[in-house]
């Protein structure tokens, strides 16, 4: 095995893959190590002693020990929210961490080399306050994160390899455990490009999961004499019940029906759900993200008129339903591929880590760019033993993502009456950015003004939107900290003093907020890697994390 070897980890909400580039090239799965196959349950158990487990040894434990396990991690990336189990604490970011050091450890009784550089892929709709949030998860964990990479485009970028998609457009339908987004994608001889995205951190398999439970529930209860006793008060059977769900699921992709046989105490029942029973309490969920797609191909002929889809790409284990590929058959006249959806994503960012390596590459800026990635080829070949020409083919495609959410600054309303008594009524978002501008994004310019007479300075207060759809209002956007937002030093003078204020996000998700006052050419820069944690803590969650020993 090589000295360098470049990962890449699809971080699921309910199952998580890690793969790598292999000396000839190939994107290889790493086994888990705990079970007979390729795929990690993202589930964390913390023991009586405080020792973490990870994966199918804490699913399985989870009706036992319910307030010890959490799932759905995913769900919580980028907010500020705590889990206290056994006397400990942890936030999304370090339970993270802890499934990507069980990744790690497979990856390293597989390898025999450590987990160094890798690329952790993150829903396309996730805002930059979750893809900080991934990144610091993985910097908890020990990791060299030298990238964050869409779902689509990683699944993508393995698709393209493998399917000769070059010169096509795809319509990439991701659905996963607990999210989806729906994104159209360029494939061309250079580069990926998405064109636009949409999409709902919220809803996912697992959703599926708890519509078919309350079907087994219902079934369950006409057909046993219960007395009083409610069997949604006992967890451990509603946990059961929800497992259940699951496996039945994945059995009515195959069948039209699966027995099932729930039990609470002495008390059992042994019935058929059918696929038609399901299909019928998830059709909502299923019109759900039709919806998203609908909007994203609305989006797709406003910025890119006249562009066509030319290919559908199922991505994520949920896709196995036989009514999601029926229903977009019908909606888009295309049949859609079902393509490796349950690795793909691990791949194409292994793929994807190669060749950010290479672009990455801090080399003599005077060599012309050809030659830089000439050289920087030949180099990882020579530590990794990869041919120069696979590393130079992979680098080859560019891949070029979009802004998934509006970013904006708080303003006032000056001219609704009564402002000054309900400064935060009267308060609004003005976005600078919108989704799907391209990336890297701006400068965008906007001259603001102060709201009253003598006004010596002014706060900027950033913010990222959080609904569905970009709209003015507070509710709809997440507010932003940063370091210091304070203008001051402005002139005395009438309300309406003019300050300019200039927008940039970069690729990775450095944004960039200059503010000035025209008259002093007094300057404030704001640039702020938007995560939750800042370094002091992610550097403490990194020491304690790596003090744990994580078991499978």
């Amino acid at each position: 095995m090589s000295d360098e070897i470049f990962f890449g980890v699809d971080l699921g909400t309910t199952n998580s893959v890690i793969a790598y580039i292999d000396q000839v090239g190939e994107p290889t799965v790493v086994p888990n190590q705990d079970s007979d196959g390729d795929i990690t349950a993202s589930v964390v158990y913390i023991d009586d002693d405080g020792s973490p487990v990870v994966g199918q040894a804490a699913k399985d434990v989870a009706p036992l020990y319910p307030d010890r396990v959490v799932a759905l991690v995913k769900r919580e990336m980028g907010r500020d929210r705590e889990w206290a189990i056994g006397g400990q604490s942890f936030t999304p970011e370090s339970l993270s961490a802890l499934i990507l050091r069980r990744l790690a450890d497979n990856a390293f009784a597989h390898t025999g080399k450590p987990v160094g550089k890798a690329v952790i892929t993150v829903p396309a709709y996730f805002g930059m306050l979750e893809r900080g949030a991934t990144r610091n998860a993985g910097r908890i964990a020990g990791l060299d994160v030298i990238g964050i990479v869409p779902e689509p485009v990683a699944a993508a970028l393995h698709y393209d390899v493998v399917a000769d998609a070059e010169g096509k457009t795809i319509l990439v339908y991701d659905l996963g455990g607990g999210t989806f987004d729906t994104t159209v994608i360029a494939i061309e001889k250079g580069s990926i490009e998405v064109l636009c995205t949409d999409g709902d951190s919220q809803l996912g398999g697992v959703d599926w999961d708890r519509r078919l439970a309350d079907v087994i529930l219902r079934e369950f209860k006409e057909r046993v004499d219960l007395g009083d006793e409610d069997p949604e008060d006992n967890e451990h059977f509603m946990r059961e019940v929800l497992a259940m769900a699951e496996d039945v699921k994945k059995g009515l992709s195959r069948a039209q029906s699966r027995p099932v046989a729930p039990r609470l105490g002495q008390t059992g029942a042994r019935f058929d759900v059918t696929r038609e029973q399901f299909e019928a309490a998830t059709a909502d969920l299923l019109d759900a993200t039709i919806d998203y797609t609908r909007r994203t191909l609305a989006t797709l002929a406003e910025r890119h008129p006249g562009r066509k889809v030319d290919e559908v790409l199922l991505v994520g284990g949920s896709t196995r339903m036989p009514a999601v590929a029926a229903r977009l058959e019908a909606e888009l006249e295309l049949t859609p591929r079902l393509h490796d959806p349950d690795l793909a994503v691990a791949k194409g960012a292994a793929r994807y880590a190669l060749g950010q390596a290479v672009w990455a590459w801090d080399g003599d800026e005077d060599t012309p760019g050809e030659d830089r990635v000439a050289a920087r080829a030949e180099a990882i070949a020579a530590s990794t033993g990869i041919a120069a020409a696979t590393i130079r083919k992979i680098a080859e495609k560019r891949v070029v993502t979009v802004l998934p959410k509006a970013f904006g600054v708080r303003l006032v309303d000056t001219s609704k009456p009564g402002w000054m008594d309900d400064v935060e009524g009267s308060s609004y978002i003005e976005h600078l950015v919108h989704a799907n501008d391209p990336l890297p994004s701006g400068p965008h310019h906007r001259e603001l003004g102060t709201v009253v007479d003598d006004q010596g300075e002014i706060e900027i207060q950033l913010y990222e939107q959080s609904g569905a759809v970009e709209k003015p209002e507070l509710a709809f956007n997440t507010a932003i900290d940063h370091d210091s937002g304070l203008v001051s030093g402005i002139p005395k003078g009438k309300a309406g003093m003019p300050v300019h204020i200039d927008m940039t996000i970069d690729e990775e998700g450095l944004l960039s907020l200059t503010a000035t006052e025209p008259s002093s050419k007094k300057e404030l820069t704001i640039r702020v890697r938007i995560n939750v944690l800042d370094d002091d803590q992610v550097e403490a969650a990194r020491r304690r994390i790596t003090a744990l020993t994580v078991k499978g």
